[in-house]
């Protein structure tokens, strides 16, 4: 008997091996493949002509050097940008388009050359990611992310929300909720994320709302000093004009397709635009009602799944994917973001729909031209968690045990 148990216990513990193996291997892949294609791309882009952090740079020079007030005037960046790179093209000139505060981080890069400083931009990117990563206790599921391959590649600061996101969540885990509230409040800069995060995790716990609004006074405070209130007032001119421009059209001033947010609003406008750049006049007054009802009705879902006794990892992995979904404005670079869900489901059916974010050339070569259709994996996801069967029937392991 004792003789039998020992084999059987060989088995396993040989199985274990070779599933860790087998996790470990698939995990390098996707890792070595994403720096790979970094690499061959980059190539051609050594100059930084092509991506945003130009547009991080020029504001941080701009407010350090007496332009607080100009800091959305495209004139101001286009000089600015060119001067930088005398071949760039007036198409690719980068307007900064957040609120003053984030420029905190950008203004010590701001005192080096433009390269040297992409450089470190995306050291301290790489940096971030590892500890994201680090804290997941699963490096792939960040660095192996096609998304973090779109935020190397056109130098954004995506990372920054994820690791304010994972403060978060581990806040909420031992129920320091106000600590919570406050790390969430910083990632305010994406406010068209946070905002709805925010409601959705209000809902399951309401304490979060002193932090939130302790740090949400803090950044904009800061906005005010760093811009004053002209400044503060030319951000939301901007920033409501651009949202006005591009509502139910593609904007080419300020460059925004909604097809490319792979959002509710995303897949809305895809289909009523019918592949077109801009929405029919009928349709057009249609949008805004059919999209407010679509969001209160995705908030009544929210409001009582988050209600349940599921699992802590289950219901904020079900209220960031929500919050993607109801963005106004979301990009590929800012599905990083899903790497907290994936590992906060694991053991359940409704991590595979995200699984595609993982194999970049599938994802790449074979979605349909409208990245818009992609918010269906998280749709999928997301009604998979919220299904009975698949939260009780299955085996929470939270990583941090």
């Amino acid at each position: 008997m004792q003789q039998t148990q020992l084999v059987t216990n060989r088995e396993r513990q040989g199985g274990r091996r070779w599933e860790c193996s087998v996790t470990v291997l698939l995990a390098g892949l996707l890792i070595g493949f994403n720096f790979l294609v970094f690499v061959l791309v980059q190539r051609g882009n050594s100059d930084f002509e092509k991506g945003d952090f130009k547009m991080y740079y020029t504001a941080a020079v701009a407010l350090r050097s007496g332009h607080a007030a100009d800091l959305y005037s495209r004139d101001l960046h286009a000089s600015m940008q060119r001067q930088l790179l005398p071949s760039l093209p007036l198409r690719d000139v980068k307007v900064y388009t957040h609120p003053p505060y984030e420029l905190l981080v950008f203004l010590p890069l701001s005192f080096l050359p433009y390269k040297v400083a992409c450089y470190c931009w995306l050291a301290l990117t790489l940096l971030l990611a590892v500890l994201c990563g680090r804290l997941l206790s699963g490096y792939a599921a960040v660095l192996g992310l096609f998304p973090f391959l779109v935020i190397m590649l056109e130098q954004q600061d995506s990372i920054l929300v994820l690791l304010a996101l994972i403060g978060c969540w581990l806040a909420l885990r031992e129920g320091k909720h106000a600590r919570a509230g406050f790390l969430l409040g910083l990632a305010l800069f994406r406010f068209q994320l946070v905002i709805p995060l925010a409601i959705l995790l209000l809902f399951w716990k309401p304490k979060l709302l002193r932090g939130l609004a302790l740090s949400g006074t803090l950044v904009a405070l800061l906005s005010l000093v760093m811009v004053g209130p002209a400044g503060l007032r030319s951000y939301f001119a901007y920033a409501s004009a651009m949202a006005h421009d591009s509502a139910t059209a593609v904007s080419q001033r300020y460059q925004i397709d909604p097809r490319t947010n792979p959002t509710l609003r995303g897949i809305t406008y895809e289909l009523m635009s019918r592949d077109r750049e801009s929405v029919p006049p009928a349709a057009a007054q249609l949008l805004p009602v059919a999209l407010g009802l679509l969001d209160l009705l995705c908030l009544a879902f929210a409001w009582k799944f988050l209600r349940t006794d599921a699992h802590p990892e289950v219901k904020f992995a079900f209220a960031v994917l929500l919050a993607l979904l109801l963005s106004f404005h979301l990009l590929m670079h800012d599905l990083v973001l899903l790497a907290l869900p994936f590992v906060l489901l694991r053991g359940l059916p409704a991590r595979w729909p995200l699984a595609p974010f993982y194999l970049a050339p599938l994802l790449y070569c074979f979605y349909p031209h409208s990245q818009a259709w992609l918010a269906l994996l998280l749709v999928s996801s997301s009604f998979m968690i919220m299904s009975p069967k698949a939260v009780s029937g299955s085996r929470i392991w939270s990583c941090w045990r």
